[in-house]
């Protein structure tokens, strides 16, 4: 199984999910997460809760009923539920935090898009998120970036980080050929982007949970 759980119980599976593989595959020939979990639980009830882009890894939570699924959800909404994420960014950010505000539409050709008030769409959301830069690397100008997300839109943190001219490494949608070339001379095969850390309230107990990885392309 190439999903790493970091903790589970009666009511919720908190697993890693590793770069290339689907949270869930419209094909039957490939398998995903949500398969590979089924299959561990040997049928066991298992709901998503929320999703990370394929070439994205890290750390989600599954649902182990609809009840509980309906308490995580409801945590996704009000914001109790923070998601933290790290990523590897062209070029030297001219700020080292900030926040992000755009409007983001997902079109029909499975990638989405920066709207603005010359081009506005009714059916564009709301993207919001904050940066902090950690390091600059000058010999390979890239910048490491912490971010956490505060609105869980299509695609919005390689859109929004495009779209500010700071394409995330190895991100073959949304990036540019230096985007690719810098990831062919790390050894990249996927986004430098990964859900770092994940944390929650248990939706049974109330406890608050916390969890982390390291990223497969970290740099100090």
């Amino acid at each position: 199984m190439k999903t790493v759980i970091l903790y589970e119980d009666q009511d919720i599976l908190v697993c890693k999910k590793p770069a290339g593989l689907a949270v869930q595959s419209a094909r039957a020939s490939e398998m995903d997460m949500e398969s590979e979990l089924r299959n561990y639980l040997h049928g066991g009830g298992l709901h998503v809760v929320h999703r990370l882009d394929q070439p994205v890894e890290g750390v989600l939570v599954f649902a182990r009923s609809s009840a509980m699924a309906a308490k995580l959800d409801a945590q996704m909404k009000n914001g109790t539920m923070k998601k933290y994420y790290r990523a590897l960014a062209c070029g030297r950010m001219p700020r080292t935090e900030g926040e992000w505000i755009d409007k983001i539409v997902k079109k029909g050709n499975g990638v989405g898009e920066i709207v603005t008030d010359g081009n506005a769409n009714a059916e564009a959301k709301r993207a919001v998120l904050s940066y902090q830069v950690d390091s600059y690397d000058a010999d390979i100008n890239v910048s490491n970036v912490k971010i956490c997300l505060q609105t869980g839109r299509f695609h919005q943190i390689r859109l929004q980080f495009s779209h500010a001219g700071h394409p995330l490494v190895g991100d073959r949608k949304y990036g540019d050929e230096n985007a690719k070339r810098i990831a062919e001379d790390l050894g990249l095969a996927s986004v430098a982007l990964c859900a770092e850390r994940l944390c929650f309230r248990h939706p049974r107990t109330g406890k608050q949970m916390d969890f982390s990885v390291t990223p497969g392309f970290h740099k100090k």
